[in-house]
């Protein structure tokens, strides 16, 4: 089974599903990106510039493997059921992401930041994690690389989940500073990537 989701270019099908997923997240990504609030502390550039530098390399490293999935297994009538339960994994996690983004709504932002009248948002995902956007992205793009069953996608993995980790702790340093008490609780009900148990 293959798709055909450019001209030209077919793919095949547990990886067009999790190419579908990916273009479909970025576009609300970009279109809701106008409609927040302006940052108000930023982190110095040094971070914001590894962060960069993590997120973008490990974007290339997935989706060169990503492509060369597609044109090695195009050709394929079948494809293993962990191809597919790859894919399915890809979707839920940008599926989840893009509900932890349409929650945190007005103060997202791309890098480590405080937004204008910044609240603390704990609602949604938010209610037992307090950083489900990144959860839910190293979950696609783990699923997205076993889709792709290609060694590339694996650097791509590494490289994500460090920035994302990275991320995580140091938005909880600049939150727990702004927030203070109201974070420290918050802290302890949550877990940083995964809900916490007991």
């Amino acid at each position: 089974m293959r798709f055909a989701t450019f001209p030209g270019l077919s793919l095949a099908a547990p990886v067009a599903i999790a190419w579908a997923a990916w273009i479909a997240c970025g576009v609300y990504f970009l279109a809701t990106a106008l409609f927040t609030n302006r940052i108000r502390v930023r982190e110095k550039a040094p971070h914001r510039l590894l962060d960069a530098l993590l997120l973008w390399s490990g974007y290339a490293f997935l989706f060169i493997g990503v492509s060369r999935a597609g044109a090695l297994q195009a050709t394929l009538a079948h494809h293993p059921w962990w191809q597919y339960a790859g894919a399915a994994a890809a979707a839920a996690g940008l599926a989840f992401t893009v509900w932890s983004r349409f929650v945190l709504g007005r103060y997202w932002s791309g890098v480590v930041a405080l937004k204008q009248d910044h609240r603390l948002v704990q609602n949604g995902p938010y209610r037992r994690i307090r950083h489900p956007l990144y959860t839910g992205l190293i979950l696609a793009a783990t699923g997205t690389a076993v889709a792709a069953a290609q060694p590339w996608t694996l650097p791509g993995v590494v490289l994500l989940t460090l920035c994302f980790l990275r991320r995580a702790r140091r938005e909880d340093a600049l939150l727990s500073q702004h927030f203070g008490a109201e974070f420290d609780a918050y802290r302890r009900q949550t877990g940083q990537l995964l809900p916490r148990l007991g």
